[in-house]
């Protein structure tokens, strides 16, 4: 047998995952690992020197065969490419073990016509570690020309996925024409129907912007701030408004940065997987090699446990977070694909405004028995949550857990009484007292239900809140760290849950240390009680901390915030089995149509 591959028939199969060229501005080593040397052409093809090489095994590239067993039943894969020149193909086996094997390999002289070579096949070897992913390793002697790479399947029946994208947006324009410039190209090549944008801040002013939107694909809606929930509740409905329905939506956040082939890889897993949520990683914007978030799960007292964050992409090791397919509780809605069937299924999210729909609405597909898969390999750069210090944000973190709990309890009891004074405690303890306020206001009214807590629509009740935090106290002053200040690498988002004895030595420190008016500790990421230990402290803004919060300790506004929340969680204690019910009854009226219709007809502001 010819050790060249002349194969150049054309076989029907389905794509499943594409070699993706580095995005234009973003790390190429996400994209290609160590050793490649190539260029890419303006036609986005790969163009290999003489003794230049390609190697796959990246975030971005490598293929995550233990994903599309589990979920997509593939019995087998192939590499499809289109190449001029000489090239030899290595297709490496990454096992459970650690091991790497070599697949298969071996040569294809080509003109520029398709090829297609077979290299994986479901058929289980007797004690044979499994095969996590399979990368690839293209090597040329006298250089190549790569127009086309694709790990590809037997066809699979059923009809073709039609997409409406729904993004909720407000003053974000920058980055919202980035997405809509992409996302209008994608749609040249492939059946996307309409992009829905639920614009809930003020007319789009960018003469840029204001243009593209004149093309029919995009339809905008301007409605009164509604939060993210009203936003993609919205979404939701003006999706199934069309001549044409669609089988798939794609929600997503504008303060990303889309590499638009996110999109056909994410609907060729769901082609193939049939009834499932898919889910994309979020990257920091800032920081484009680290992940903020792979994919969430819930841990003990309801508290959201981000896996992945500070993970390194570029780092070989990186590629171990996926040596299982996590059974995550939900995934961020800044990227999530959903079929329209499971959509008309589970209903529209929880009024919520914002933190923690895409959360409740997780939990919904899991006990609708739909599975919601983080798909390494799609990712979008998502502007980091990290330095987002807002006091009224923890209001919706607080009350939207409880009510989360109470929508689910087969899932599980409410969270415990000392977690939720450990909560507002936590915020007493960095210093944070808008931010321990607005927690008692949450608990309040999650106590007071649903008929107090959302007796108005969505946008009234924000600028309540938001007014009512704002005259607590005043804001934090913001300087910038004094020369020689070294701003550390931050802890894990999830900061130790600290032992009752330490909480109660940290509150002494708070009431009795001496005051002290010199700021040494400069805190990077969610400010951690057991590092800050009662001092003042600077609390970084952006990833490299040149602007600053002065957050220092002020006794009688603790003491104050103290007895009201003993106060509190002792009503918490004796009344939430009462709330708990009150939320759960009111739960088909809140997620309803009509609800949802009459929060639309708010006017905007």
């Amino acid at each position: 047998m010819s050790p060249f591959d002349r194969r150049h028939e054309v076989v029907a199969t389905t794509r499943l995952q594409s070699i993706l060229t580095p995005f234009a501005g973003m790390p190429s080593d996400l994209y290609l690992a160590e050793g490649s040397r190539a260029e890419v052409t303006a036609s986005g093809a790969f163009r290999l020197p003489p003794r230049g090489r390609l190697e796959t095994d990246s975030y971005f590239n490598a293929f995550y065969l233990n994903f599309w067993r589990k979920h997509g039943a593939v019995a087998r894969v192939g590499l499809s490419c289109r190449v001029q020149g000489v090239v030899a193909l290595r297709v490496l086996a990454h096992l459970a073990d650690g091991g790497v094997k070599i697949l298969d390999d071996w040569m294809v002289a080509g003109d520029g016509d398709e090829s297609l070579h077979w290299v994986w096949t479901d058929i289980e070897e007797a004690g044979a570690p499994e095969i996590l992913r399979l990368s690839l390793s293209v090597a040329t002697v006298t250089g190549a020309l790569v127009e086309e790479m694709a790990f590809v399947t037997d066809p699979v029946a059923g009809q073709v996925p039609r997409l409406v994208v729904g993004i909720c947006t407000m003053d974000r324009e920058a980055l919202l024409e980035d997405t809509l410039a992409a996302l209008e190209a994608l749609a040249e090549g492939m059946p996307l129907l309409r992009v829905v944008l639920i614009n809930h801040g003020r007319p789009f002013h960018r003469p840029g912007l204001r243009q593209r939107l004149a093309n029919p694909l995009f339809r905008v809606v301007q409605q009164a701030n509604l939060g993210g929930s009203g936003g993609f509740a919205r979404a939701m409905l003006e999706a199934q408004d069309g001549e044409r329905e669609p089988t798939h939506l794609l929600l997503m956040d504008d303060d990303i940065r889309l590499d638009p082939r996110m999109i056909p890889r994410a609907l060729a897993f769901a082609q193939v997987a049939g009834e499932v949520a898919v889910g994309g990683q979020a990257l920091e914007l800032e920081r484009p090699r680290r992940l903020q978030e792979a994919w969430g799960r819930l841990g003990r007292n309801w508290l959201p446990m981000v896996e992945g964050a500070g993970v390194d992409l570029s780092d070989p090791a990186a590629m171990r977070l996926w040596a299982r397919v996590p059974e995550a509780d939900y995934n961020g809605w800044w990227f999530s694909l959903m079929p329209m069937s499971v959509v008309q299924r589970c209903g529209l999210p929880i009024p919520c405004f914002i933190r923690g729909d895409d959360i409740e609405y997780g939990l919904r597909l899991r006990e609708a028995e739909v599975p919601v898969v983080p798909l390494p390999g799609v990712g979008v750069w998502h502007a980091s949550v990290r330095y987002k210090h807002a006091g009224i944000v923890h209001y919706y973190d607080l009350r939207n857990s409880l009510i989360t709990a109470a929508a689910h309890p087969r899932l599980g009891d409410l969270p415990g009484v000392m977690h939720v004074l450990g909560y507002v405690l936590h915020h007493l303890l960095v210093h944070r007292y808008r931010s321990a306020a607005a927690c008692l206001m949450a608990l309040r009214d999650f106590l007071n239900g649903p008929d107090v807590a959302l007796s108005a629509d969505a946008a009234r009740l924000h600028r309540e809140l938001k007014q009512a935090v704002e005259g607590i106290a005043p804001p934090p002053r913001c300087e910038a760290p004094a020369d020689g200040m070294v701003l550390p690498e931050p802890f894990s988002v999830q900061a130790p849950d600290p032992h009752p004895l330490q909480v109660v030595f940290l509150v002494l420190l708070v009431l009795f240390r001496p005051a002290r008016r010199k700021i040494t500790l400069l805190q990077k990421g969610p400010p951690d009680p057991l590092r800050i230990r009662g001092l003042p402290y600077l609390l970084a803004l952006d990833p490299q901390g040149k602007t600053c919060l002065v957050l220092q300790p002020q006794r009688w506004r603790f003491v104050m915030c103290l007895v009201k929340a003993l106060w509190l969680v002792a009503q918490y204690a004796l009344w939430r089995g009462v709330a708990r019910r009150s939320w759960l009854q009111a739960l088909p009226r809140l997620l309803s149509r009509d609800r949802w219709l009459r929060e639309f007809a708010t006017r905007p502001l």
